[in-house]
């Protein structure tokens, strides 16, 4: 015998079964904002941008001192009252002030005068106002011994201003007075310039003449002269170098005549 089926289940009217309740969604994400714009896209990475080299300035050039000596001298001729305001408390001695300053000063007039004479064939003689002719051996010999006398000539010339100080009532220092001598002579040195051309030498002593005021300024702040005797002592001063600058011119004629 069959075993009866049990009977279907009826469908419910419309077709297919209702599904369960669905269940409830997660909270819904707030709205996106407007999207930024972007920036722009950075270079990509390469070798480094080499410096731009600066121009090198050009360094101006060092302006060229003169000698100390020269530059003294230049001051002396220019600021002469400055310049003896600042000889007058100078520590020194003799030898400096030979080496410092004499000895390349008083060079000046003789290698001028020999110079003249190799080149011309004459010196000139401030004993004449003229020249007289020269030879080359001579020459050389003239300004050697012109340069010899010169040094030995302003020592002279500063025993004479000690002895002038000390008799007015002056500062009686031999230094000092070299001192004089030696800076006051400095227009006269440099005149010396003009022996290079014989002729004209006699010329230079308008320049030489200068060293009468350089002695009527240095003369009261060197050797501590009296105001009222600074025209006396400028006076015997200039005329102590006259002396000596003749007899040098003397000694030197002579022997280029002999």
């Amino acid at each position: 015998m069959r075993t009866p089926q049990p009977p279907n289940p009826p469908r419910p009217p419309g077709g297919t079964p209702p599904r369960g309740p669905t269940p409830p969604r997660g909270p819904t994400p707030p709205p996106r904002g407007p999207t930024p714009p972007r920036g722009p896209t950075a270079p990509k990475a390469g070798p480094p941008p080499r410096p731009t080299a600066k121009p090198v300035a050009a360094k101006p050039r060092a302006a060229r001192k003169l000698p100390a000596w020269l530059a003294r001298a230049r001051r002396l001729l220019l600021q002469p009252t400055q310049e003896w305001a600042a000889i007058a408390p100078e520590f020194a001695s003799a030898g400096p002030i030979y080496m410092r300053y004499i000895v390349p000063m008083a060079a000046i007039g003789p290698l001028a005068a020999t110079i003249g004479g190799i080149v011309f064939g004459e010196r000139g003689s401030l004993l004449t106002f003229g020249t007289v002719p020269i030879n080359l051996g001579t020459a050389v010999q003239a300004g050697v011994l012109e340069y010899v006398l010169n040094l030995v000539g302003v020592y002279g010339l500063a025993i004479a201003i000690e002895l002038i100080a000390g008799s007015i009532g002056g500062q009686k220092n031999r230094v000092q007075a070299l001192k004089v001598a030696a800076y006051a002579s400095t227009p006269f040195w440099l005149a010396g310039v003009f022996a290079l051309f014989p002729r004209i030498e006699p010329l230079g002593m308008l320049l030489g003449l200068y060293s009468i005021r350089l002695f009527a300024q240095g003369l009261p702040a060197v050797m501590k002269a009296p105001r009222d005797k600074t025209a006396a002592f400028t006076l015997l001063t200039s005329i102590a170098a006259a002396l000596i600058v003749l007899v040098i011119t003397a000694v030197i004629t002579r022997l280029v005549v002999a």
